[in-house]
């Protein structure tokens, strides 16, 4: 439509491929196989040590078979199928793990979080472990109170009421930033953070990169009053 206007921005990865990795574990299920493609076409033009698991619940509800079977690398795929009783076992996939190895997941919350289980007992570091969400999961039953961002750079105090989000509150008193999902998944709201403890609600960032960045849209300070100073 004439005159409407559309939200652009630059292209955000927020689940970016590590290409340093010694060996590449790729998990998806169900549409979750859509990132699996590209990532595994990447690291073949690259000549890295990868492997694929597809997990779908039957063939008839599967996706890119016919794609996965022709490419050079389809020798390194697997696929299981549920109703065939080849269900992926995280576990046996994950076993032996190695300095340098990684593993990508995408697909359902409950598949996800078994790979990452997996993971993380077989020894994968935080930062060796990454998924993406399609969609926002179930969220825990948070309790909002008021407090305060201060900006770094321009020496503010922007108070943040328990019923609007720190980007409401920046947006309310004429501080533009990028704002795309607005439930923690997209990762434009990024910011830096200063100081101040925070409760993180976002499903973008890692451990690591929660110790000096946040997501504006979900997370707020982590106590009643508190301060939260941002790189703004």
């Amino acid at each position: 439509t004439e005159g409407r206007r559309v939200f652009i921005s630059k292209p955000i990865n927020h689940f970016p491929l590590d290409e340093t990795a010694t060996r590449t574990i790729l998990m998806g299920g169900g549409i979750g196989i859509t990132p699996m493609i590209a990532m595994a076409h990447r690291l073949d033009a690259i000549g890295a040590d990868f492997v694929l698991h597809y997990s779908v619940k039957s063939r008839a509800l599967a996706g890119y078979l016919d794609h996965l079977a022709q490419p050079p690398w389809s020798d390194r795929v697997t696929v299981h199928v549920s109703d065939e009783g080849t269900r992926a076992d995280p576990a046996r996939i994950l076993s032996g793990y190695r300095d340098g190895w990684h593993v990508y997941t995408c697909g359902p919350d409950r598949f996800m979080k078994a790979v990452l289980d997996a993971a993380e007992k077989h020894g994968f570091p935080d930062q060796a472990r990454h998924l993406e969400y399609f969609s926002v999961p179930d969220l825990p039953e948070y309790q909002n109170h008021p407090f305060t961002l201060r900006l770094a750079r321009s020496d503010r105090d922007i108070p943040v009421a328990a019923d609007e989000s720190a980007t409401d509150a920046l947006a309310r008193n004429g501080i533009a930033v990028d704002v795309k999902c607005s439930d923690g998944l997209c990762g434009v709201c990024k910011c830096g953070l200063v100081s101040g403890a925070i409760e993180h609600r976002d499903f973008v960032l890692s451990n690591a990169q929660r110790a000096t960045s946040l997501i504006l849209c979900q997370s707020r300070a982590a106590r009643p009053g508190g301060i939260v100073e941002i790189d703004l």
